[in-house]
């Protein structure tokens, strides 16, 4: 499914997982006692930043966003152990790069929470607003081209395949309304990145309405599925431009496969609109004080 693990032995990968472990005990160690000089302090750095890409981007495969649209279809046959790990993977990746942050911040003379400095003070917001917003409407177009496929197929529209059980298939009507709902869905909640109903709760939320939303209520669901995202994009664009180059993806089949083109830059873009999202709500740090 996707992965760039597929062939390491397990006589291999047991002993490196488990000194990778040991190594990266006696780093966040180091880290959170701020250990070292300058020159041992971008080893710990760079061990952070290799670890939370390898937990995030490497050792996940495709089936976490499978078992993610197959949960919407009250379907858990395909959940187990391997994919439950993946997810604490993904968690453990963020968390290592949340320190790798923290720490680059208290080296640098800054808050170690929110990285200001009396340098950076007040700019923040002015910059991120201008870049912010073209990064959220790139996320919610990258979105479009899987779903508008997949409700193209629940229509019995045959847009890019020939595949009969695809689009004639009563039982798949619900299946690619779903899917497709998803990524259409998650483009429109994409745009309260940058609009009033992403900050205050909008008047049907009821006895929420009017209530400021909490930054952590957008960021997490929203910071996971950017890596869900850019993940499967990840593992499957190589595959499908070798297809594309080798001819295996024609005007009968490409709907079963392009729209995955799009998901790397989606999930990418999403990620830097979440950025500007925070940067933008944070406030004064509670902290050090300052805004």
């Amino acid at each position: 499914m996707g992965s760039f693990l597929s062939n390491l032995n397990v006589d291999v990968g047991g002993p490196v997982i488990a000194i990778a472990g040991l190594v990266g005990t006696v780093v966040a160690i180091a880290m959170i006692m701020t250990w070292g000089s300058r020159f041992p302090r971008s080893i710990f750095l760079s061990f952070a930043w290799i670890m939370s890409v390898t937990l995030i981007f490497i050792i996940p495969d495709s089936r976490i966003v499978q078992n993610f649209a197959y949960l919407f279809l009250l379907h858990f046959d395909l959940l187990d152990w391997r994919v439950i790990n993946q997810v604490f993977c993904i968690v453990g990746g963020f968390i290592w790069g949340a320190s790798a942050i923290a720490y680059f911040r208290l080296t640098q003379n800054a808050c170690g929470n929110c990285g200001r400095n009396d340098a950076t003070v007040g700019s923040s917001a002015k910059a991120t607003a201008k870049w912010g917003k073209w990064f959220t409407y790139l996320a919610v177009i990258m979105a479009l081209p899987y779903g508008i496929v997949r409700w193209a197929w629940a229509l019995g529209i045959p847009l890019g395949t020939n595949d009969s059980s695809m689009v004639g298939n009563e039982d798949n009507v619900i299946v690619e309304a779903i899917l497709g709902g998803l990524c259409i869905g998650g483009g429109i909640l994409t745009l309260g990145l940058i609009q009033r109903w992403g900050v205050i709760f909008p008047r049907w939320c009821f006895f929420l309405a009017g209530k400021q939303i909490p930054i952590w209520f957008v960021m997490v669901p929203a910071m996971l599925m950017s890596a869900i995202i850019t993940i499967t994009g990840l593992k499957l664009s190589p595959q499908i431009i070798f297809m594309m180059v080798n001819g295996s993806i024609t005007n009968e089949n490409w709907g079963q496969f392009v729209p995955f083109l799009f998901w790397l830059p989606w999930g990418i873009s999403l990620g830097i609109a979440i950025l500007a999202y925070y940067l933008k709500r944070r406030g004064r740090c509670k902290h050090c004080g300052k805004l």
